[in-house]
């Protein structure tokens, strides 16, 4: 991890984000640019018909961003971190974003995610899906709660994926949960949750009548694949630190991040079209909604981002 890209949201608080950029920089070397795409409806509407006025009024307004950003990469130079910061203008924030990953070309994106009004909780508001779904680099939605003293990865993979049954998505996830882990105390885990039929749902009577034998094959498979997935990082569902469990996968890992402490999930997008959101969002933000830890969503390497520089 060499280049991280922090969105700057100045309408809320941005000490946690800027905490943990600070320590993933540390740890890793990295360098840490902050950036902040700015609108502002009431210049355009009051320049609505000088095209002049209207420009110097965008530039001032950017100036003034920057001039906040300013003071954040200068705190951020004094714990000796090589900072920089960049504002830009543009209606759409989330194509704002991308066209600055096109440009910058950061190994990560940190953005952050608010909680709403159900205490504990968190919004997957539109701007996170559009950033989730079009970065083709990972994002690391950032909460409130800070990290512990040893950082907990779960990296959640899932070998039968429709879209991935090469298992490129799952290879991604696993090398930038160990990323994360290289930087300094860490504790790795790997997570992988599966559903079977139902009994009633089964209408082939041979099935129903040796029921229990099919969970055990499907469950057999499930442990295959993810060994065939594992071995190339040195892992085997055999570890302590792996899990294999059956059941929905949104409930299981927001326990299990509970359960096991976890500070960062990692978890695959494989959005692609206008109607990502019910595939995308089926399991991803009902995660981001009910963990208090962040989530770090990654794509598959051949992934390209939909807009253009």
């Amino acid at each position: 991890m060499d280049k991280i890209l922090v969105n700057i949201d100045f309408k809320h608080d941005t000490a946690m984000i800027l905490e943990k950029a600070a320590q993933l920089a540390i740890e890793h070397s990295a360098v840490v640019e902050l950036f902040c795409c700015c609108y502002n409806r009431a210049i355009v509407q009051d320049y609505m018909f000088d095209k002049a006025g209207a420009q110097k009024a965008e530039h001032a307004y950017v100036r003034q961003i920057e001039s906040q950003l300013e003071v954040l990469s200068d705190a951020l130079a004094d714990k000796g971190i090589h900072a920089s910061f960049d504002a830009c203008w543009d209606r759409y924030t989330d194509e704002g974003i991308m066209r600055k990953i096109l440009r910058y070309e950061p190994d990560l994106l940190m953005h952050a995610v608010q909680p709403h009004s159900r205490i504990g909780h968190y919004l997957f508001a539109s701007l996170d899906w559009q950033i989730a779904r079009q970065s083709p680099v990972p994002v690391l939605f950032v909460k409130q709660k800070p990290w512990t003293t040893i950082m907990r990865i779960a990296a959640c993979i899932d070998p039968f994926h429709k879209d991935d049954l090469q298992g490129q998505l799952d290879r991604e996830i696993l090398t930038q949960s160990q990323t994360f882990s290289k930087g300094g105390m860490s504790e790795l885990r790997v997570l992988h949750c599966f559903n079977t039929l139902p009994h009633e749902a089964i209408f082939d009577e041979h099935l129903v009548t040796d029921y229990e034998a099919l969970q055990i094959r499907i469950e057999k498979e499930h442990i295959t694949r993810c060994n065939d997935v594992l071995a190339e990082f040195g892992l085997s569902t055999e570890d302590s630190l792996v899990d294999v469990l059956k059941g929905e996968a949104d409930s299981l890992i927001s326990d299990y991040a509970v359960d096991n402490h976890i500070d960062i999930i990692a978890m695959g997008g494989v959005a692609r079209s206008v109607l990502d959101r019910l595939l995308l969002g089926s399991t991803m933000e009902s995660v981001v909604d009910n963990v208090d830890c962040d989530v770090v969503v990654v794509k598959r390497p051949d992934f390209l981002c939909p807009l253009s520089e």
